[in-house]
């Protein structure tokens, strides 16, 4: 395991990848609903481990290790999104969007990071398409919301 990685679990005080990524994404939610999440907050953990995780040495880990490096940051780039477009910064939100897709693994399940791509591009046109396609639940609610306010106020 490269050393950042190793870096970024004692931070969580993880003993494995996917131990790493729970206590992350509990991290991470406990940010969102208490709405202090940011991507310029060095001081927060998830910032910091996302961090170690950009600069490790991916030809040094083993598959496991990096599936869940990219679980991770593929998550932080996808909560970076929003907080991009509440912040009203187009320019940092689609570097995030398309930082997310890069990451995100072609059988991901999640289908909300491209209808964000779309939206932040102002593809409305294929964001509806998009949606189309959106089948599971909460998500194709959830689609069908960030479309709804993207058309009445817009994102930035």
């Amino acid at each position: 395991m490269d050393s950042k990685f190793t870096e970024a679990c004692k931070l969580l005080d993880a003993k494995t990848p996917l131990e790493l990524s729970r206590r992350y994404t509990k991290e991470d939610q406990k940010l969102i609903k208490s709405g202090v999440w940011d991507y310029e907050n060095s001081e927060l953990i998830i910032n910091q481990i996302k961090d170690l995780l950009l600069i490790v040495d991916s030809s040094s880990l083993n598959e496991e290790e990096a599936c869940w490096r990219n679980e991770i940051l593929w998550f932080w780039y996808h909560h970076a999104i929003s907080c991009a477009i509440h912040k009203k910064d187009k320019t940092a939100a689609q570097f995030f969007a398309e930082t997310a897709l890069l990451i995100q693994d072609n059988n991901h399940p999640n289908m909300i990071t491209k209808l964000l791509y779309l939206l932040v591009h102002d593809d409305v046109e294929e964001a509806e398409k998009w949606i189309t396609s959106i089948r599971e639940e909460p998500e194709k609610t959830t689609a069908c919301e960030l479309l709804e306010d993207y058309r009445k106020k817009g994102f930035f």
